[in-house]
């Protein structure tokens, strides 16, 4: 059974357009207010306090205090109607000093405070004393019972009581303010438009439940999935459409029938009875935790969670047919407005599903995928990046990583030194560093067992060239091991051994272990980014006017080939239009002089590093690039490439990628560095040259990987 996401309603169970007696709710009475008026959401409720409040009181000074957790859709009335917005902190706990509400109150002189007592817990306690002493020097208050509409101490003491109702219940639209202030009902518009639009994905989410229910075991065809992305695609584009709207619609007739015969009360102790059943199972869970105390929450909207690794969690959850929201999503550019507090609860919330739609046995199927989570192994990754250790090797552990934590595993990443750490940093990867010699692992191992102890390591994966046997056979009373192997140079005591490489025919691998080791061998495992699964063909652009050509040579390039062949094209009459798109490694050491001439140059641009290679990759009509996985990469792009080869592992690269024209080989810049880069900048001119031979170098490389390497790999390491 699917828990969560979008209410759903049972079409048989809508009186379109019927007529009904003026709506009264028990909840929202209890706010004792003499005005009320229901809106199509709680955002349009804002929007109709905040015109009625200008009415009122016109000298008001249109300067709002608001939480630093909110949805950005409330900001949406205030930034319309030219508000100033302050915010104040909110702490893990979700609730706030009235100590700095008071601070900020006299260096603002605001005319409003917006607080938000969140999931179900009177969180804004601590700070009703101070609301009464503002209130008492003519500041307003307004408080938003969106996550705590059954909240007895809600709604008291204040000026304004908003919130939306079509969170709670399963109506189109819906939403109310209630105050004593006389309520702007003139500039009401009607709703009924844009309910009737939105009981569209609601009605067909309700018709999908029900095919699938009918179905054997819940299985769906193929031809019914298409429904579910159709619903969810519907109304995403309809909950945008409301956040442009800018006007306040009168809620729709639809929803003041549904909402007529709903028993609050009935939905109120089902909410929490579910409230406080999940509570009991997940306490003492390690990798989840839930925010508030349970004694404390009322029947809240969810049931708040923190996670180590939130996004983790609600992949595994939706995995399992649970849906449960981030509660509330922070776009990139506003992430720099986030400190302390704040920044932890918008990276590591999660709200769990607990409303009237679900009963004791849904409660206890969150639970059961919960406590399978919980049970999830810790893999951990032992890899270097730095001057000499090129990020190739780094990056394609990340990627395996990421496919692990979306299977629910957890990852630990233990590097030597701390030169790795940003890169670890910006993918979201927890790390841990040993302070030792990268280049002398065996010294390394008193040290590593005890992490591994500490952090509960089942498995180890381990891509480093600094291995030896004797490494792993110390390691191997202790953990699981999968080790990655390029060149065959010593048979290693592990479990799984992975050569992604088409050359790993020329070794005797499965000779050689004889079964004792699972290998994962070939392209078939070659660990490519989520974002080259699905092939973009490299074509250029129609109408595009100058030939473009991707530039990278690895983390390292001992060699400097990047400057070298930027040089030699900048000298070459048919390659100095090319425009040159540069990929610079982190660590790369003339990353510098590469800038330094590039800025020379309007046709050469540098990406330092780059945040994009896929996209990058898709708009460039060819490349050059070191041997190494980047090429796979180029394969899952259709690049046509000239590659050449600057280690020794890479020796093998130019059998499979120089056959069958898949890729130009160019040779090996450690031995004579100007013959390759003069081959480089030939084989450049050829591929501009010849669109017949770019096209049939694009059909042989989207034969050589489908993507998905890294889930197959971390599929391979999870079962060990």
């Amino acid at each position: 059974m699917e828990i969560g996401s979008i209410f759903e309603i049972d079409p048989a169970t809508v009186k379109r357009g019927s007529q009904t007696a003026a709506l009264h709710l028990p909840q929202v009475d209890k706010y004792g207010k003499n005005q009320c008026c229901f809106t199509a959401s709680g955002r349009e409720a804002i929007e109709l306090a905040l015109i009625s409040m200008e009415r009122e009181r016109p000298d008001t000074r249109k300067c709002c205090l608001l939480p630093a957790y909110m949805c950005d859709s409330v900001f949406l009335p205030f930034l319309h109607r030219g508000w100033e917005l302050v915010f104040y902190s909110v702490d893990r706990e979700l609730e706030s000093a009235g100590e700095e509400i008071f601070r900020l109150a006299l260096a603002h002189d605001p005319g409003l405070i917006f607080i938000h007592p969140y999931y179900g817990t009177d969180t804004c306690a601590g700070l009703r004393r101070q609301m009464s002493a503002l209130r008492r020097s003519g500041v307003l208050v307004m408080e938003d019972v969106t996550q705590s509409y059954y909240l007895e101490e809600a709604g008291k003491d204040v000026d304004f009581v908003v919130g939306s109702l079509r969170k709670w219940y399963a109506v189109p639209d819906g939403g109310f303010v209630a105050s004593d202030f006389p309520l702007a009902e003139d500039v009401l518009e009607t709703g009924e438009e844009y309910a009737r639009e939105r009981l569209v994905p609601l009605v067909q989410k309700w018709e999908y439940l029900r095919e699938k229910e009918r179905r054997t075991g819940g299985a769906l065809t193929a031809g019914w999935l298409p429904r579910k992305s159709e619903y969810l695609k519907r109304n995403r584009s309809l909950e945008n459409a409301l956040d442009c709207y800018q006007g306040v619609r009168r809620i729709s007739r639809i929803s003041e029938e549904i909402l007529s015969k709903v028993d609050e009360e009935d939905a109120r102790r089902q909410r929490a009875e579910n409230c406080h059943a999940l509570y009991q199972r997940i306490r003492g869970m390690k990798r989840l935790w839930a925010v508030l105390p349970e004694k404390e929450a009322q029947a809240p909207l969810y049931l708040p969670v923190y996670a180590r690794e939130r996004d983790s969690l609600q992949r595994f959850l939706a995995g399992h047919g649970i849906y449960a929201p981030i509660l509330w999503l922070v776009g990139e550019e506003n992430r720099d407005f986030l400190e302390g507090d704040a920044t932890y609860i918008f990276e590591h919330m999660l709200a769990l599903p607990i409303d009237q739609r679900y009963h004791a046995g849904d409660m206890e199927q969150i639970a059961e995928v919960l406590a399978l989570y919980e049970k999830q192994p810790v893999i951990g990754i032992r890899a270097d990046a730095n001057e000499t250790v090129a990020t190739g090797h780094i990056m394609r552990c990340i990627t395996i990583a990421e496919q692990i934590k979306k299977m629910g595993g957890q990852v630990l990443f233990i590097t030597a030194d701390g030169q790795a750490e940003d890169l670890l940093a910006r993918a979201g990867m927890e790390h841990v560093c040993l302070q030792t010699r990268w280049d002398h692992m065996e010294e390394e191992m008193p040290v590593l067992r005890e992490i591994l102890k500490l952090a509960g390591i089942k498995t180890l994966l381990v891509d480093s060239y600094q291995a030896t046997p004797a490494y792993f056979e110390e390691l191997r009373p202790f953990v699981k091991l999968v080790c990655m192997d390029d060149c065959f140079a010593h048979v290693f005591p592990v479990d799984a051994l992975i050569n992604y490489n088409a050359y790993h025919i020329r070794f005797p691998y499965r000779e050689t272990y004889g079964g004792r080791t699972r290998l994962l061998l070939g392209t078939d495992y070659v660990p490519l980014r989520e974002e080259f699964s699905v092939t973009q063909i490299g074509n250029a652009p129609s109408g595009k006017k100058e030939f473009s050509v991707l530039l990278s040579s690895g983390g390292g390039d001992a060699q400097n080939a990047i400057l070298g062949v930027l040089q030699r094209a900048m000298q070459t009459e048919e390659l100095k239009s090319f425009v040159f798109h540069v990929v610079v490694g982190v660590y790369h050491p003339q990353g510098d002089a590469i800038e330094a001439f590039a800025g020379n140059y309007e046709n050469v641009k540098v990406y330092r590093p780059c945040s994009d290679m896929a996209g990058l990759m898709a708009d460039c009509d060819i490349a050059v690039s070191a041997a190494g996985t980047m090429l796979f990469e180029l394969c899952a792009m259709r690049v046509p490439t000239v590659f050449f080869q600057s280690a020794d592992n890479q020796r093998y690269d130019r059998e499979f990628f120089g056959a069958g024209e898949r890729m130009l080989f160019a040779g090996d810049i450690t031995q004579d560095r100007d013959a390759c880069i003069d081959r480089i900048c030939e084989g450049l001119k050829r591929l501009a040259a010849d669109g017949t031979l770019r096209e049939r170098m694009r059909e042989n490389l989207s034969r050589v990987t489908d993507g998905r390497g890294a889930e197959r790999i971390a599929g391979e390491i999870m079962g060990l």
